[in-house]
């Protein structure tokens, strides 16, 4: 790392660290302006842990190139917001690897080859669509956010390396499922912070919102708690 990128680093972490208030409805449009700035530097803070090309999908995501030639994207989004039911909802991001909430992987797989391929990133015997050894599913709070940066470039890294993703410790107490799904056995990791899990964890409404969330919550007896 350069002591450009450095300096970069650090003060996107002191700021994220302390991230300002989320501003609350009727300021929606704050709300949004406030997310996408939190995006920017959280994905400006990847592209620097990953230390290899990226290319932006979008504002919220972006894509490189794995050492086996296939291209793997990340994707962040605001999973819970301030709202008028109730209005005192944190801000809840939720960031996935190689996955999507809702629709074909297959599809934002394809965007995102095509987007490297645009970029340089990949090369003509890549196989850029090729299935995923592994994905994520990470829910934080805005605070926690730039420290998941250098969670995934570990995760990229081990897989890379055929070590076990599961392994990796995230960077803060979190709750942890790893589990095998699909024809292609693609490793799957389920995280959620300690602070975002212990404010959900008790809703049952939860289930309802997000399938995965049930999912996770079944197999209590496969999580396990990750303390740093």
């Amino acid at each position: 790392m350069t002591p450009s990128t450095k300096i970069l680093d650090e003060r996107a972490a002191e700021w994220l660290e302390d991230p300002p208030e989320v501003p609350t409805l009727p300021s929606a449009t704050g709300s949004e302006r406030y997310t996408a700035v939190l995006f920017r530097a959280f994905l400006a803070a990847l592209g620097i842990r990953l230390q290899r090309p990226t290319a932006r999908i979008s504002r919220s995501s972006l894509c490189w190139r794995a050492r086996n030639g296939r291209v793997e994207h990340v994707t962040c989004e605001p999973f819970f917001c301030p709202s008028e039911e109730p209005p005192h909802h944190p801000l809840l991001v939720r960031v996935l690897v190689n996955k999507v909430a809702v629709g074909l992987i297959s599809e934002v797989d394809a965007v995102a080859a095509a987007v490297a391929r645009e970029s340089g990133l990949i090369e003509e015997d890549d196989e850029p669509r090729r299935p995923p050894r592994w994905s994520l599913e990470l829910a934080v709070l805005p605070g926690e956010l730039l420290r998941v940066a250098s969670y995934i470039a570990d995760l990229v890294r081990a897989s890379e390396r055929d070590e076990d993703e599961g392994a990796v410790e995230p960077p803060m107490p979190a709750e942890v499922l790893v589990e095998s799904e699909g024809l292609h056995g693609t490793r799957a990791l389920y995280v959620w912070s300690e602070r975002a899990w212990d404010y959900f964890a008790d809703r049952v409404w939860m289930d309802e919102i997000v399938p995965s969330n049930s999912h996770f919550m079944a197999l209590r007896g496969q999580r396990r708690s990750a303390q740093r």
